[in-house]
């Protein structure tokens, strides 16, 4: 793919009109303005204090400059402006001078009507400049978003994206030239349909940092440059969006090798102390605990144990788990969005019954935009999650503090929710596919469809359930007992799993672990060839209704 130069800003380079002048000892200073006017009361921060702006637009700050930016919190009703083909709005200035020279930024705001807006949660899109990731990017993601956001747009409706970590692929960056900044400048160049706020990732630190004590800090800088700080808020809206890094990088010496690559890229989820204080002091300014709060992160934070009951672990260290539950108990709504995973996952807090300090969260898992790293659209399959899921993003829908969502499959309507499987149909084709025999005898842990031991039976697929959710189905107008249960895709072995190993003669002891999904319904009908009513209600009460025609074929590529 030919890419045409794109010059976008790093930083906001906003100069203001207003007068300003730094107060004794300041080492921070400048306006935030909308049309020539002072906005007061915009939060400001170096990372470490938030100060507000008074009465004529001016802010102090009297900084030691250790975050390396100044960033503002944009306020309800307003929007960072962006410079030409740019999608990132200019919230934040790179600091140049030393800590004890005072230096002036300014930010210009542009007014807004945004209690009703939409956000677009992307994550792990992983471009890398190989594997036709450029182009799948470009060409077929990018163009089903904007059709599908192209309603609210109609509808004079605001829309951004939350980028949720793993824009880029650090292990590739130095093979294919591709890093974060080029992520960026992408953006610009295909016309992506948003403003768009991002996240750090695991896979956005640079790799050819060396392993020490600064080793997280110095491995942002490149990310740093591109998207500005690695935890920032904003508001939109009545909605109050805070961005945080829950990935400290490693990076210990050994690991795959790679040119440019120096160590392991291994991490560790926690949330660093700087960030945690900052979170605090953030948060109370949100004086209305009743706004909802919507933290953005990479990796999930709150989720089941083993994915099928009501108790949840907090995937983060101590003490940053004990405290980010601490910071965020007082608001009566919580939402946490993350990618990481490659997979939906929808963890309700008020399903534990055992830590009520949960009760106000939701955390919302995202598959990857990549899907499995593009490996199963390359292969000539379907874009495919690390569980069979569609690859997609989650589409959430705010009217004033009220918050709904939806699951957008890149590859089909928003309508579709979920596939069946006639799992007659599945066994013939495991027990006579001379492929699935060979992957089978490399890997005999993974599930063997063609010892599927119930006749006439169905498995139905629910790509983004949650607890509340409500799976029908009925036979002949007769209803048919569900059950749940964790069970391997089929379709994942045969689009993704196989392709990956044997087609490249590559036997990982790793893919002899099963992936059980546990968002798989079963029922057990009466024949083999009777049709089935499925009807799936979401959380909202919106319906999804199929009537699976039985024998159903299965397929690398079936609906």
């Amino acid at each position: 793919m030919l890419l045409v130069a794109v010059t976008v800003s790093a930083q906001s380079n906003f100069s203001s009109t207003l007068k300003a002048k730094p107060k004794r000892g300041a080492t921070l200073y400048g306006t935030v303005e909308c049309e020539g006017k002072p906005l007061a009361g915009v939060p400001v921060s170096d990372g470490y204090q938030i100060v507000l702006t008074n009465k004529k637009g001016l802010y102090n700050i009297v900084s030691e400059k250790r975050n390396g930016s100044v960033f503002i919190t944009i306020p309800r009703g307003y929007e960072a402006v962006t410079e030409g083909a740019d999608v990132v709005p200019q919230f934040w200035a790179t600091l140049t001078a030393d800590a004890t020279t005072a230096e002036r930024h300014d930010f210009n705001l542009r007014a807004v009507d945004n209690d009703r807006h939409v956000i677009a949660a992307v994550a792990d899109i992983h471009i890398a400049n190989h594997h036709d990731d450029l182009s799948n990017f470009r060409d077929i993601f990018v163009p089903q978003l904007k059709a599908e956001i192209e309603q609210y747009r109609k509808a004079g409706i605001p829309v951004y994206t939350l980028c949720l970590g793993d824009s880029t692929h650090e292990i590739y960056w130095y093979d294919y030239l591709y890093d974060i900044g080029d992520f960026r400048r992408t953006l610009a160049e295909i016309g992506y349909p948003t403003q768009l706020f991002n996240t750090m990732g695991n896979h956005d630190n640079d790799g050819a940092t060396p392993c020490d004590e600064n080793t997280d800090w110095n491995a942002t800088a490149k990310y740093r440059k591109a998207f500005g700080p690695t935890y920032y808020s904003i508001n939109i809206g009545k909605v109050h969006y805070v961005m945080l890094d829950n990935i400290r990088y490693i990076n210990k010496p050994g690991g795959k090798k790679a040119k440019g690559i120096v160590g392991s890229r291994n991490y560790e989820y926690t949330i660093s102390p700087e960030q945690l204080a900052w979170l605090e002091k953030d948060l109370a300014l949100v004086t209305d605990k009743t706004t909802p709060i919507v933290i953005g992160v990479h990796s999930p934070i709150y989720r089941y144990k083993n994915g099928m009951n009501g108790k949840i672990n907090i995937n983060l260290k101590e003490p940053s788990a004990t405290e980010l539950t601490r910071l965020l108990q007082p608001f009566s709504s919580v939402h946490i969005l993350s990618g990481h995973a490659h997979r939906n996952r929808v963890t309700y807090g008020k399903t534990d019954s055992s830590q009520p300090e949960l009760q106000n969260i939701i955390d919302h898992n995202i598959v990857a935009v990549s899907g499995s790293l593009w490996y199963s659209s390359g292969f000539g399959g379907p874009m495919l999650g690390s569980m069979g899921e569609p690859a997609g993003c989650k589409i959430f829908t705010i009217d004033n503090t009220d918050i709904k969502w939806y699951f957008k499959p890149t590859q089909f309507p928003a309508s579709e929710q979920f596939r069946c499987f006639d799992m007659n149909a599945v066994r013939d084709y495991f027990a006579k596919n001379g492929e699935v025999k060979v992957f089978l005898d490399h890997f005999p842990a993974r599930t063997n469809f063609a010892q599927w031991d119930t006749e006439n039976s169905v498995m139905i697929h629910v790509w983004d359930w949650a607890p509340d959710w409500k799976i029908e189905v009925t036979e002949n107008g007769k209803p048919l007992e569900v059950k749940r249960s964790k069970t391997e895709n089929p379709q994942m072995i045969v689009g993704l799993d196989i392709p990956n190993t044997l087609w490249l003669i590559k036997f990982d002891k790793k893919n002899n672990k099963r992936k059980l999904h546990p968002h798989m319904f079963h029922v057990v009908a009466s024949a083999p060839d009777t049709p089935i009513e499925v009807t799936v209600t979401d959380s909202f009460g919106n319906k999804y209704h199929q009537t699976m025609e039985r024998p159903k074929p299965f397929s690398v590529h079936m609906k």
